[in-house]
């Protein structure tokens, strides 16, 4: 049974994520967990302010993230009837990045899901500063980013694309492939160099992924090849309705200082488009 983990925001509707995430695994037995991890608003307060504050003000954060958890249950366990589905709620205090990490590895937790944003509205496209934080820090499991105006297709094409510096690791590919298998999708190898450049080391890290790739299908994969990280990006604002799945390398010294960002949130959000973040 697979278990999905999709936190909530109060302030941002989260209903377009799970709807593309129940039906992405609709033929999945699947544990979906609704994850809001709440705190208190203590900017500014003293202690003696906290010591006096009223029952009230403590409740209040607790109460609006169940009230909110309850309506996301009862909207799909009473409505959708899959009787391959479970969902459960979990409501905490505490930070969100934490909090995530501990669920992920306490209930093992095979996929995080993060609700997007609609990006066409002309705005600078930017992730958000928690989904940097997430995407940045949360390696126990791949997640996936589904912006809302993306719709679930049959047959999806998945794009796997690494610069192929290093051996892409299997335990890893194989859990990716696990969801191309669920939706019966297709598989592209995006190689992010161009052809006549790559090291003989890219080419045999290359070599080594599409012959798994063609052994797991069962047919001979595409390779196509992509100069850089720009030029992926309007590849994809091309090729719509594709899910797009990057490696994430290991945080080096800088990443670890938050002094620069996982090359994931460089590229940004990609409106039409789903992304999965593996890791190395």
């Amino acid at each position: 049974m697979k278990k999905i983990l999709i936190p909530i925001d109060l302030d941002l509707d989260s209903y377009h994520a799970i709807d593309y995430a129940v039906n992405f695994f609709r033929n999945e037995s699947c544990e979906f967990y609704f994850l809001n991890m709440y705190n208190y608003d203590v900017d500014g307060l003293k202690a003696i302010d906290l010591l006096q504050a009223e029952d009230d003000w403590f409740e209040k954060p607790k109460i609006a993230s169940a009230n909110t958890l309850g309506k996301v249950i009862q909207r799909y366990a009473a409505n959708k009837g899959n009787g391959k589905h479970i969902f459960r709620a979990i409501s905490e205090c505490g930070m969100l990045i934490e909090g995530m990490k501990k669920y992920i590895i306490d209930l093992k937790i095979d996929l995080l899901v993060l609700p997007g944003k609609d990006y066409n509205d002309g705005r600078i496209q930017r992730y958000s500063r928690n989904y940097k934080g997430i995407i940045d820090n949360i390696r126990e499991c791949p997640v996936m980013l589904i912006p809302s105006s993306v719709e679930i297709h049959e047959n999806s094409k998945f794009l796997l694309v690494s610069k192929f510096k290093s051996e892409l690791p299997k335990n890893e590919i194989e859990k990716w492939y696990e969801l191309v298998k669920i939706v019966n999708g297709s598989v592209k190898i995006i190689a992010l160099s161009e052809k006549n450049q790559m090291t003989v080391k890219q080419r045999t890290y290359l070599k080594m992924l599409d012959l798994q790739m063609n052994m797991w299908s069962g047919d001979p994969v595409m390779i196509e090849y992509i100069n850089n990280a720009h030029e992926l990006k309007n590849y994809v604002a091309d090729h719509p309705y594709h899910i797009i799945c990057l490696m994430d390398r290991k945080p080096d010294f800088w990443r670890k200082c938050r002094l620069k960002h996982s090359w994931i949130v460089n590229l940004g959000p990609l409106s039409n488009t789903p992304v999965i973040a593996l890791h190395r």
